[in-house]
């Protein structure tokens, strides 16, 4: 199976998983199901959810198995994604080129829509056929992308509205961007019953993997670091950035899908 293959097996798998979780029901929340789907379905590229299962497969895992803890993150990531298009927050009124969440169901619509995602995400882990303590240590690395140390306390940084500097705009990233897409890799060798080096060395690698696919994206759009260190700066930083995550990957076997992963999204086209 090549890497392409791979992927779409992957995200076919994701897909399935996240399209019988909110079917229509009597009991009259059918509209906010509708909200929660509305940015669920069809979502991005699933990039998120694909780590955790590869990081599961490479730790021993079968993928399968992981799919629960994978879609986790998935709702997680939607329900920030909600959140942060609001008026309060980035307002945003377009979302992967429609309406985003809030002008389509209204505010008070999509923070619930959001509020239940997370909680959604959580039951999600603990519906995985994997084993009880398994399934605490993904719980617990989701909740800490999720809260203080992660996309919450990322975003509430990225509401300061005082001076830019590199530290504060990376503090910013760390936590909005790159925590979960360290948990995302995290939570697949936990989800495997690996050891807590291995966990982990995951996490180092995706941390990494994340200001790299960050700084690409500033680089594209000419916002975040581009703006305030300049293009050439902000290109050193995607390769420093790769690179570290390419030799964090020397901790693992079996790495090839996930180092040409790492090449397309840190030297991504849009």
């Amino acid at each position: 199976m090549d890497a392409m293959e791979r992927y779409e097996n992957y995200r076919a798998m994701v897909e399935y998983w996240l399209a019988g979780r909110f079917v229509p029901s009597e009991d009259g929340a059918d509209g906010l199901r509708q909200a929660m789907t509305y940015t669920l379905i069809p979502g991005g590229k699933r990039v998120r959810p694909v780590l955790c299962l590869e990081f599961a497969r490479i730790c021993g895992a079968e993928p399968e198995d992981a799919v629960p803890v994978a879609c986790a993150v998935e709702l997680l990531h939607t329900y920030s994604l909600i959140h942060d298009d609001l008026p309060c927050m980035d307002d945003d009124a377009q979302r992967r080129g429609k309406p985003s969440n809030h002008m389509q169901f209204g505010q008070a619509t999509a923070v619930l829509a959001g509020d239940c995602l997370q909680a959604e995400a959580f039951a999600a882990v603990c519906d995985a056929p994997i084993s009880e303590a398994a399934r605490y240590r993904c719980c617990r690395i989701l909740a800490g992308a999720a809260g203080l140390g992660g996309i919450c306390g990322g975003q509430f940084m990225d509401l300061d509205e005082g001076p830019a500097s590199a530290e504060k705009l990376t503090a910013t990233d760390v936590c909005k961007t790159a925590a979960l897409i360290a948990a995302s890799c995290a939570m697949g060798a936990a989800a495997a019953g690996a050891d807590e080096q291995t966990v982990a060395a995951a996490r180092d690698f995706g941390a990494a993997l994340g200001m790299a696919f960050q700084c690409r994206d500033d680089l594209l759009d000419g916002d975040g670091f581009c703006a305030l260190l300049g293009p050439e700066k902000c290109q050193q930083m995607t390769e420093g950035y790769t690179n570290d995550a390419y030799a964090l990957l020397d901790a693992f076997e079996d790495t090839a899908f996930l180092r040409e992963l790492t090449e397309k999204l840190a030297g991504r086209e849009e």
